[in-house]
């Protein structure tokens, strides 16, 4: 599965769209370069031309702003959709095997923690807690012999 998301998938891309997804949990409707760029903590330039990757790869598309022609929003593509389905899926199975031996309470533990040190990181403001719990922290009664 790791040599086909390689292959398959350009992960500057799927970061964007990953951005684009959380930022819609977050309730941010139209979002922007400059509030991508937010989210991910880097530069609107940086930000700029990952979101061209993203937009090359089919992920994302940029819509013109009807009240603002110097603006534009972004939103993520049916393939964007798809791709970020198939990277949670794989993360889950990730985490999932890894953690195959640990108890309920171990798996809960890392979650905790695993939340607590993104919303460290630059753009992770905390707002996301709730969801980000239920996406990152896998449920090891149902991810357990799921390989």
């Amino acid at each position: 599965m790791q040599q086909r998301l390689d292959r398959d998938l350009n992960l500057v891309a799927v970061s964007v769209a990953d951005a684009l997804q959380e930022l819609a949990e977050a309730g941010v409707q139209r979002p922007t370069i400059g509030q991508m760029a937010q989210r991910l903590g880097i530069e609107p330039s940086r930000a700029s031309r990952m979101s061209a990757a993203a937009l090359r790869a089919g992920l994302v598309r940029r819509i013109a702003s009807q009240s603002d022609g110097r603006r534009s929003h972004l939103e993520l593509t049916r393939e964007g959709s798809k791709a970020l389905h198939m990277i949670q899926r794989f993360r889950m199975r990730f985490f999932a095997q890894l953690m195959a031996d640990w108890s309920d309470q171990e798996c809960a533990e890392f979650g905790q923690l695993l939340i607590r040190f993104t919303d460290l990181l630059p753009g992770g403001s905390g707002k996301e807690v709730t969801k980000r719990k239920q996406r990152l922290r896998p449920n090891a009664k149902q991810t357990r012999g799921t390989f």
